[in-house]
């Protein structure tokens, strides 16, 4: 049981240190938006995300089961190209690319657009879990989007404290998707094949 937590976990701080891009852009939005379209956006494309990273697990593991693991460079890939953006420009994102009053349907595809780096994390993830740890990887994931939800919601109000600490933390987030990619590429106490 105590695995399971441990996985969740996991899988929870994935989500949001891939998220966190889209946290200072939810809270931007919020100014602009308004609460409630916006988060209610927001929590709908991560949900899509995590069904569509659950619905990716289940076909490839029973398509492939020997190579789910191998999913696994696809976050070490999309981490190097994070370190070296970071590396080669230091061009900051408006905080806004929305008109003031954008719908659901329009704030969903904004977060749906930004959580490419998401779904390449929980996918081959997912995948390369057994049915159980999937299940609490999920689970873990979820959670972690609702505080996500709760704490822009929070943030709100101290926008600019908020996005500081946002943007500073987006700076690890290759990290810890080259630490995601190398955790799917070995052979784990998580895996369906051992």
């Amino acid at each position: 049981m105590l695995d399971h937590v441990i996985f969740a976990l996991s899988a929870a701080l994935a989500q949001v240190l891939t998220n966190l891009d889209n946290l200072a852009a939810l809270i931007a939005l919020m100014l602009v938006s308004g609460a409630v379209s916006s988060v209610a956006g927001f929590l709908l494309a991560q949900m899509l995300v995590l069904v569509a990273a659950m619905a990716v697990a289940y076909g490839v593991s029973d398509a492939v089961p020997h190579w789910a693991g191998y999913l696994g460079v696809f976050p070490v890939g999309l981490g190097l190209w994070g370190l070296w953006r970071q590396f080669s420009s230091d061009a900051e994102a408006p905080a806004s690319p929305l008109p003031a009053g954008a719908s659901v349907v329009v704030t969903t595809l904004l977060f749906l657009s930004m959580s490419v780096d998401s779904f390449i994390v929980m996918a081959p993830l997912l995948a390369d879990s057994a049915p159980s740890y999937r299940i609490a990887g999920l689970i873990g994931a979820v959670l972690a989007v609702c505080a996500l939800a709760a704490l822009a919601l929070a943030g709100a109000r101290a926008t600019s404290f908020a996005e500081r600490i946002a943007r500073r933390m987006e700076k690890i987030v290759p990290y810890v998707m080259i630490c995601a990619g190398i955790f799917i590429l070995s052979n784990t106490w998580t895996d369906m094949v051992q």
